[in-house]
């Protein structure tokens, strides 16, 4: 489904996918948000500090950025030190987290970092106080129940002076073990792609928008091209060291030996699931 949006006022920012590796560094989490694709894994185990460092220095040139994640990653106390680690080897890194305990970065080099704070209970209006002291991007995961929440969410994190804000979807692979499934808390793939346009068509203020595509969403820009890669270019660590490609292959356990980015095809879709389409205001 195309993305429709003014483009006398909005501009699209091209998102190049480059080979990430993902690294899951703690089990631990201090929430247990339905839907999770990670709660089968959830509970005590984390990785070590020299365990972070051998991998990084295994592959940082052969990836462009580092995700960090798990579980939630603020609870792992080296998480600064890992990302000095990943400025030192000139990657990027995006965090994922809750930010229950975001202060830990307070001291940390941050002008590499990308921190996307995921408000899967936003219907609520809590938004983590941390938040305020970091360039963050919050993100909205959408299900059946709250998605009616979103415009009026987006005006109110935008005057509390939020600048930019992720819209994604709950995919419950850890239940349905198939990502083109549905359950009944989760939002069919082509309402999610519709419920997006009728956001972009209403919302009149000046964040950044980022949006998952989720496979179906597409833009003028981002129609089938060329230059588009075709094969994975995720490689994922778990903390007991299990390993796999795609991060939707947490869903079947498609665990591997080893790490390749770029040579095995996408098993899902004729592209990658997990590129987004980025929106700026022109004025």
């Amino acid at each position: 489904m195309l993305l429709e949006y003014d483009k006398t006022k909005w501009e699209e920012i091209r998102s190049v996918p480059v080979n990430t590796l993902q690294l899951f560094v703690t089990n631990r989490c201090n929430m247990r948000c339905p839907g999770c694709f990670y709660e089968h894994r959830l509970g005590k185990n984390a990785m070590s500090f020299n365990q972070y460092e051998a991998i990084i220095e295994k592959y940082f040139n052969r990836v462009e950025k580092i995700i960090i994640l798990g579980g939630e990653p603020t609870l792992h106390p080296d998480l600064p030190k890992m990302i000095e680690l990943n400025n030192k080897r000139g990657l990027r890194t995006t965090i994922y987290t809750n930010a229950c305990k975001l202060h830990i970065l307070r001291e940390t080099d941050l002008s590499r970092v990308s921190i996307r704070v995921d408000l899967k209970n936003y219907e609520t209006g809590e938004i983590p106080a941390a938040c305020a002291e970091f360039p963050v991007i919050l993100a909205v995961m959408l299900r059946m129940s709250n998605k009616h929440l979103l415009l009026p969410f987006a005006d109110r994190i935008e005057s509390l002076g939020f600048e930019k804000m992720f819209i994604s979807s709950i995919r419950d692979i850890h239940k349905t073990g198939d990502y083109w499934k549905d359950t009944e808390d989760t939002i069919p793939l082509l309402e999610y792609a519709s419920y997006v346009n009728d956001f972009i068509r209403q919302y009149e203020g000046r964040m950044e928008i980022h949006i998952s595509r989720r496979g179906i969403l597409f833009t003028d820009m981002n129609e089938p091209r060329t230059d588009e890669p075709t094969h994975c270019r995720f490689g994922n660590v778990f903390p007991n060291g299990d390993k796999i490609i795609c991060p939707f292959d947490i869903s079947k356990n498609l665990l591997c030996k080893k790490l390749v980015f770029g040579k095995r095809p996408c098993t899902k879709n004729d592209r990658c699931l997990l590129q987004k389409i980025v929106l700026r205001r022109k004025d």
